[in-house]
């Protein structure tokens, strides 16, 4: 790796979905924590500001790299829960309508619907792993955001007005962030002071996470109409492993391996792209259209053995090396996965002037609309979201890892380091791959990566659908997409069904960052 610059007063650069966030992870810089301190300090304020899209106990991935170390991933997404349960039926498994306009989704709430999420020991064990700072510190940003309270921003208003019908499920999930009863506005503030406490005090003692979990066992129980057992909270761990890596051109990517599927979707779609640079100008409609059949092509390569056999590193190495082009090109039959029309996570990603890496991805599904008791923590629904349970609700073991799309990524180059990542349901693997093949076949500037049109081509039923965003004169590309493909639908502007890439960088230029504005995005120097 080349020696890159340290400018003076910028000992690094988070990207995150919430201009409080990023402060927050950059706080922890200027008081010299490092890129693990930032990211676990980011999250934990996202927890407190981010409210509609995670919390402690949903779930999370990362990548981290540190030094010239072999990039590690972090699951600490969620665990199927019910060992020992007599049953794998919930009694509490209710569903909510939400209406976003161009159409409905239902979820699936109550505490039947929530998983043994991990994404509070997940930080703490990644912050014990690589960080500087005495966690109580890197705690402080989060604490007081819940304390002195939070701006809601324009992206979070608008998605609790959507969710409002999940908040509204107990009367104390609505008061976390309904005060009076009213759909909070943006620049509204708000305040978790529950949260806040608990924070504070896992900050100062991290084994109080176990009286955490064993509350959600006595509160989710099977008796309380969920499934989470005290034999999972005693089987709870964080796993970490190598990230997958892949090469493209001169760079190398790490990302997600199983149980993310999203990570080796986009080595594969890598794969499938390569070159495009050389073929077709950026932005133009022959490069949207090329990149339309490389995501209808990842619909056919996502078969429904697909999140299994991704367990396998022989298969998982056909894909990203050992396979010709044209063997993935025939694996084009299509997959009835169905999608998350919000897709409601959060990322951030940050970098410190060592070249210190960790790109995190957050969610909490929408929420299962019910709080743990006095802790101002809404617990998830991943139980109920049918896009992570395409086998149907509480058909998995319980004890197993959950599968996600949640694909944290790190790309390095002898001139350039890059974490990005994004939310986004489904459409998050486009959105990274997109913005990877602006920056490596484009050779583009990362925000103008990040910025350019996006489309997701997707299975809707029995049909092919594509999605694009309405950016300049897409007459022609239209066209063209409703000649390929059974439906076209045109949103107008950058919207934020196509994800959220959050990224920053280091160069010869030295440290630079993109927040995408599609999904609240914000960067901050530390």
């Amino acid at each position: 790796m080349a020696n890159f610059p340290h400018e003076i007063g910028k000992r690094g650069v988070i990207a995150a979905g919430d201009g409080q966030t990023a402060a927050a992870g950059a706080r922890i810089f200027r008081e010299g924590g490092n890129a693990a301190d930032a990211i676990v300090a980011a999250g934990m304020a996202a927890f407190v500001c981010e409210v509609a899209l995670c919390g402690p106990l949903g779930g999370g991935v990362a990548v981290s790299q540190f030094g010239g170390d072999t990039p590690l991933a972090w699951d600490f997404f969620a665990r199927v829960p019910g060992l020992g349960a007599k049953t794998k039926k919930p009694q509490d498994f209710g569903q909510a309508v939400i209406d976003f306009g161009v159409t409905q989704q239902a979820f699936r709430v109550g505490k039947g619907a929530a998983a043994l999420g991990l994404a509070l020991p997940g930080l703490i064990e990644l912050h014990a792993s690589h960080g500087r700072l005495p966690l109580n510190i890197v705690v402080e940003p989060a604490v007081e955001l819940g304390r002195k309270g939070f701006l809601v921003g324009e992206q979070m208003a608008y998605i609790l007005s959507l969710i409002e019908p999940i908040f509204r499920w107990t009367p104390e999930t609505h008061g976390l962030c309904f005060p009076n009863g009213n759909c909070p506005e943006a620049g509204a503030r708000l305040f978790n002071r529950a949260l806040a406490d608990v924070l504070e005090s896992v900050g100062r003692d991290t084994s109080l996470v176990n009286a955490l979990y064993t509350q959600l066992a006595d509160e989710y129980g099977p008796s309380a109409g969920g499934l989470v057992t005290q034999r999972d909270i005693d089987g709870l761990r964080i796993d970490c492993h190598k990230a997958i890596e892949f090469d493209w051109h001169n760079w190398r990517i790490a990302s997600m391996p199983a149980p993310s599927s999203g990570g080796v979707l986009i080595g594969t779609g890598a794969r499938l792209i390569k070159d495009i640079g050389a073929r077709v100008g950026a932005g133009s409609t022959e490069h949207m259209l090329e990149m339309a059949n490389v995501q209808r092509l990842l619909l056919g390569v996502r078969s429904s053995s697909f999140d299994e056999r991704i367990c396998s590193s022989e298969f998982v190495d056909g894909l990203l090396r050992a396979w010709d082009v044209d063997v993935l090109r025939k694996m084009g039959e299509n997959v009835d996965f169905a999608d998350n029309f919000l897709g409601s996570t959060t990322h951030m990603s940050a970098m410190d002037a060592e070249l210190g890496t960790v790109s995190l991805t957050l969610t909490n599904g929408e929420g299962c609309g019910s709080n743990l008791a006095g802790t101002g923590i809404q617990v998830n629904n991943l139980l109920g979201e049918e896009d992570i349970n395409p086998k149907g609700f509480h058909q998995a073991d319980p004890g197993t890892r959950m599968n996600t799309m949640m694909a944290p990524t790190i790309a390095r180059s002898q001139t350039h380091r890059l974490a990005l990542g994004s939310g986004g349901s489904n459409r998050l693997r486009n959105a990274i791959l997109s913005t990877l093949l602006n920056v490596i076949e484009f050779e583009t500037s990362l925000e103008t990566a990040v910025e350019m049109p996006r489309l997701h081509v997707d299975r809707s039923g029995d049909q092919i659908v594509a999605h694009i965003e309405d950016v300049g004169d897409v007459k022609v590309l239209c066209e063209s997409l409703r000649e390929r493909y059974d439906d076209v639908t045109i949103f107008p502007g950058r919207n934020m069904f196509f994800g959220g890439v959050h990224a920053v960088e280091w160069s010869a230029d030295g440290p630079a960052g993109t927040g995408d504005l599609r999904r609240g995005g914000a960067v901050a120097f530390g």
